[in-house]
């Protein structure tokens, strides 16, 4: 079963959805925008999406009529769960590297929602890897416990998922379903994006369009290091850096690339406040002036949708899995990634 054929075969009607939405994520903004499409399409009405920040709601997504829960006041939270009929995780690595206490959170809510409460309970195009911590594993174990039926998005998250549960089938990443969309309602949005960039106007010349991630201490790497003496070597190629999330959630970062742009002419900076689904129509459209270098899962997935050439970079299994579904034989491990290896790369054999 497939996470369409859960959307199409079930009552999804009177839906609590459940993710990391609202903190302006690019990758989870994307997952709610796509999943709300879907359920659009099949005219499932009724819903619920637990929400951070409200005030973020509108501008990375279009009116879908759906009622927002704030994640941070707890008996709004129980009331919604106890206002529906089931609770739908809409996906996500969530059992990964990124673990927190709010995924643990969330394993226990599951749980109590299904056993005590008699909710249902859909996990739909989820992850759960080998590289997440024991609490990772424990979360897991709730909320595959908890599953009436959970749709993983690849092999390794169902191979986990299976030795808890037997109701586990496998399919793609939420963002892959981009392709059954009509993606000509977010042009408006599109056109904002692309007054910010200044592109290759030749043939055959492509805009190098980074993105940077914030990282556990214990994850820390030389990636961004690499990327300014990058830059620093290609002083006539036209480079867009970017943050995949707000520059309020990511202000050290925000001032990082600002003083890049105003360091190096060729250099770009922008944050991302914009409907995730508009760096895909920006990416479709510009396909042949852009090439795309950065760590997020759904960067590269995106890119990929787009066909822009991008750098097949590896943080997490959840990377490294996605990889493997489109078939990249050889990747680059982020964390030993040498400067001069992004910079062959990007500029020598690469992708350039």
């Amino acid at each position: 079963m497939t996470i369409a054929d859960v959307i199409k075969k079930r009552d999804l009607n009177k839906s609590l959805l459940i993710g990391y939405y609202g903190g302006g994520n690019f990758g989870d903004e994307l997952l709610l925008e796509v999943l709300l499409n879907m359920l659009k399409k099949q005219n499932v009405h009724d819903i619920d999406v637990l929400y951070q920040a409200f005030d973020r709601y509108a501008t990375y997504h279009h009116d879908f009529g759906c009622r927002l829960v704030a994640m941070s006041h707890k008996f709004e939270l129980l009331k919604a769960i106890l206002r529906n009929k089931q609770l739908v995780v809409g996906g996500g690595g969530l059992w990964g590297l990124d673990v927190n206490t709010s995924t643990f959170a969330l394993g226990v809510v599951l749980w109590v929602s299904r056993w005590l409460l008699g909710k249902k309970i859909y996990l739909l195009g989820v992850g759960y890897y080998n590289s997440t911590s024991r609490f990772g594993h424990m979360s897991a174990w709730l909320a595959g416990k908890a599953a009436n039926h959970i749709v993983v998005r690849d092999a390794e998250s169902r191979g986990n998922f299976k030795k808890i549960t037997s109701a586990v089938t496998l399919d793609k990443d939420i963002a892959w379903y981009t392709r059954d969309l009509n993606l000509d309602v977010y042009a408006a949005d599109a056109k904002k994006l692309e007054a910010r960039t200044s592109l290759p106007q030749q043939s055959g010349e492509r805009a190098l369009f980074i993105t940077l991630r914030r990282f556990k201490p214990q994850y820390a790497n030389d990636f961004t290091a690499s990327v300014e003496e990058l830059i620093a070597a290609a002083p006539h190629k036209k480079i867009i850096v970017a943050l995949l999330e707000p520059r309020d959630v990511d202000p050290l970062g925000f001032d990082l690339i600002t003083s890049w742009a105003a360091k190096y002419p060729q250099v770009q900076a922008i944050d991302f406040a914009y409907n995730p689904l508009t760096l895909l129509l920006f990416f479709k459209q510009h396909n042949k002036q852009l090439m795309f270098v950065g760590p997020q899962f759904h960067g590269i997935l995106t890119a990929h949708l787009a066909g822009v050439p991008y750098m097949p970079l590896v943080y997490d299994n959840k990377t490294q899995e996605l990889l493997n579904q489109v078939g990249v034989q050889a990747s680059y491990s982020l964390y030993n990634l040498s400067a001069d290896e992004l910079q062959n790369y990007v500029l020598g054999e690469g992708i350039a």
